[in-house]
């Protein structure tokens, strides 16, 4: 396979929850970890811990977990409000797609943080901005290596039910769970809000950078 540019992998990146059940080779799940980890963090903090799920058990636990959170959340209450406009709808039916699927992905990776978020707002920020640039470079790799991905936070709902599991202390948080896998879609730019339609210049509101 041809190296990406960075810029194609930034502009083909989307959020793939169609995933073949290949396996990954082990040595691109660990190219994709260390990808990771040359994020920057807070203090050069490096507070993230990576936790790699391969194991088909292991992996029917944490789907069980999801099946039972999305079924309740996004069927029986998100899907069925009637709210959701036809491209929001899409998006969820999708997201079910994966939730129903989950243990098929070939790989899980749960992406963590040494202890736990202070109060107030700077420590909350700086807390979570800790792994976030981390799961960025993470998903960049995977596009990279042809691998699919996609964020999911679903699992915060039984976050303790999760830790148990795979036995993670106390003194850690479970931030990301992100599906890896060889995608059954096509890679493409994603549809996007226009660049001049959400960027400022020096004050807010104004559009004109001169």
């Amino acid at each position: 396979m041809n190296e990406l540019s960075v810029h194609e992998a930034i502009y083909t990146l989307r959020a793939m929850r169609r995933l073949k059940t290949d396996p990954i080779p082990e040595e691109d799940l660990c190219y994709i970890v260390e990808a990771a980890t040359m994020a920057c963090s807070p203090g050069n903090s490096q507070a993230w811990e990576f936790l790699v799920v391969t194991d088909l058990q292991q992996k029917e636990r944490v789907a069980g977990v999801y099946r039972e959170l999305g079924n309740r959340i996004i069927k029986d209450d998100v899907l069925a409000s009637g709210r959701l406009d036809d491209d929001t709808e899409k998006v969820y039916k999708n997201a079910m797609v994966l939730v129903e699927n989950m243990q098929q992905a070939p790989a899980l990776v749960l992406c963590c943080l040494n202890g736990q978020a202070e109060d107030g707002e700077i420590y909350q920020s700086s807390y979570y901005g800790g792994i976030y640039p981390a799961i960025q470079n993470l998903m960049l790799a995977a596009r990279a290596k042809g691998i699919g991905s996609t964020m999911t936070t679903l699992h915060k709902a039984r976050e303790q039910d999760v830790k148990d599991i795979f036995n993670i202390p106390e003194d850690v948080s479970t931030i990301a769970l992100i599906p890896l896998g060889y995608p059954e879609g096509r890679w493409g730019r994603p549809k996007r809000r226009p660049q001049a339609e959400v960027t400022h210049w020096n004050s807010w509101g104004n559009r004109d950078a001169q």
